[in-house]
């Protein structure tokens, strides 16, 4: 009895670690190369010379001529710089923020992510680690852009 409750114990540690390890660490790190592939291989034109709203290490852009909005992709230094950026970003859009609307944000170590709905406009700023994808457009295009962020899991 007592070797069954040991074994029953042991099982259950080992699922709650697991849980703990993959759950809290779990996130897609977008890479500078796995994002030109990526959207590369969705027909976006990526660009590398567009000048960024805020400085970082790497900035990319990825557009289409028959969609009206951009992805825009930060890599930065560390984590800190990607966190500050995101703040601005947010910042910048506050006036789409109100208690009755449906913008969303969800926080946690390494990854955040803001909604911003107005009448018209669809706004998603996303941090994991120290990148951080913006992209704004209109709600026609919502399901778009939800399904390339879920597509990268950002």
């Amino acid at each position: 009895m007592k070797n069954k409750k040991s074994v029953i114990f042991g099982i259950l540690l080992i699922i709650i670690v697991c849980v703990i390890t993959v759950g809290c660490g779990f996130y897609n790190l977008l890479e500078p190369k796995d994002f030109k592939e990526h959207f590369g291989a969705l027909g976006y034109t990526i660009s590398d010379t567009e000048k960024a709203k805020y400085e970082a290490d790497t900035y990319l852009v990825a557009s289409k001529e028959d969609v009206p909005f951009k992805v825009e992709y930060y890599e930065f230094n560390n984590e800190s710089d990607a966190k500050k950026i995101y703040k601005k970003y947010k910042d910048s859009i506050s006036n789409y923020i109100t208690s009755d609307s449906n913008n969303q944000e969800s926080t946690s170590a390494v990854i955040s992510k803001i909604v911003a709905v107005s009448d018209n406009e669809y706004i998603v700023i996303s941090r994991v680690k120290n990148t951080l994808i913006f992209i704004a457009g209109t709600r026609d295009y919502q399901s778009e852009i939800d399904s390339l962020l879920e597509n990268v899991q950002y």
